[in-house]
């Protein structure tokens, strides 16, 4: 009646059994169906030290009303539950230290084989902190990367941003259940993303989102990409722990080398000095993948400078990549502040300059 993919998923909603145990279980049964009608003496001749409050968890669970509950909900709520045995799990998560038993997906499930990276970074990052990881994701988006990061506030975001705005293909995962959206402010980005890639999450909907579960997660933003790349990190931040992870994995690691009086950039300068990949630019990474800038990207680019109108290039040609208020451009263009607005609001239309915080502009290339 259930598939081994069902099975699964009722294994995986078991919150308070960790997933070492549920791949101890895997490995001793060979599959959940086995787990599922096996018995209490069967479940504790392989986890001998089981608390009984988990026990009592897991045979309560064992409801085929609630089955067919959960299965129900999860299919109107349009999410996926990707088991580990099912074709679409992603080879890379199978080789890590205890992958996740399947993965809840709202949106659509990419083919991991592509070439992915995963960026992280503080979420209260720096204008350059902003600036650097959302050309950098942009630009690995237009050359066909998959950008993995984990929807959170600062450098995430800027991740998934640059992704999008790169028309690439970009997932978020989470700390919580793909059906609640944290942080709560990321809501629009969060229908972007399910549109353009997918949320991941190894825990069940309705999980709310709690401190000790997102160093669990990183594991897997790890381990589903092909390097990891920090782009602004403190000497102690979350972003690390993701590094660890990649380490262990065999991952190669890129760090962005920051200002050294700057607080922000002593966990990413410390990568550097013991052994992390010096990342400055795009073709860092391409060079590891033995890929060619595209050039069809800057062709593109010319083109469309090209069909500024004069007041526009004018404007465009005092914006670079270091950001400029808009009182700045008033005093080097001379435009009056009505004219000026309308242009850059023209400018960004075009999509050849974007608004950062702070009320200031950079080039989007």
């Amino acid at each position: 009646m259930y598939t081994e993919n069902d099975y699964l998923m009722w294994l995986s909603c078991i919150i308070n059994i960790g997933t070492d145990k549920k791949n101890c279980l895997l490995d001793y049964f060979g599959e959940a169906k086995e787990i599922w009608n096996a018995d209490r003496d069967e479940i504790l001749n392989v986890l001998k030290n089981i608390k009984e409050e988990c026990l009592h968890t897991m045979f309560k669970t064992k409801d085929e009303k609630l089955m067919e509950k959960r299965i129900y909900e999860l299919e109107r709520a349009g999410i996926k539950f990707i088991g580990v045995s099912e074709d679409n799990y992603p080879e890379k998560l199978k080789e890590i230290y205890q992958p996740p038993i399947g993965l809840y997906v709202l949106g659509e499930f990419p083919d991991f084989s592509v070439p992915s990276v995963n960026i992280v970074g503080m979420r209260k990052r720096s204008i350059y902190g902003a600036d650097v990881t959302y050309k950098l994701a942009k630009e690995l988006a237009e050359n066909g990367f998959i950008i993995i990061s984990g929807m959170a506030e600062g450098v995430d975001s800027d991740a998934h941003r640059g992704a999008l705005d790169g028309n690439g293909i970009t997932a978020a995962v989470l700390g919580n259940g793909v059906d609640i959206c944290y942080p709560e402010f990321n809501g629009k980005l969060r229908e972007r993303i399910i549109e353009n890639g997918c949320l991941i999450s190894e825990y069940p909907p309705g999980t709310k989102p709690k401190p000790y579960l997102f160093p669990i997660r990183n594991r897997i933003m790890s381990g589903l990409s092909d390097v990891v790349v920090v782009t602004e990190a403190k000497e102690r931040s979350g972003s690390l722990i993701t590094v660890s992870h990649a380490l262990e994995q065999g991952k190669d690691v890129f760090a962005v080398p920051g200002n050294i009086t700057s607080d922000r950039s002593e966990g990413t300068n410390e990568l550097l000095k013991q052994g992390a990949y010096v990342l400055t630019k795009t073709e860092d990474i391409l060079e590891v993948f033995g890929i060619e800038q595209g050039e069809d990207n800057k062709i593109n680019n010319k083109k469309i400078t090209q069909t500024l109108e004069t007041d526009e290039k004018l404007v465009y040609d005092c914006i670079c990549s270091d950001p400029i208020s808009v009182d700045e451009l008033f005093i080097k263009t001379g435009k009056n502040l009505s004219n000026l607005q309308y242009i850059l609001t023209m400018l960004e239309i075009k999509g050849v300059i974007r608004k950062i915080s702070g009320q200031k502009y950079i080039r989007s290339y």
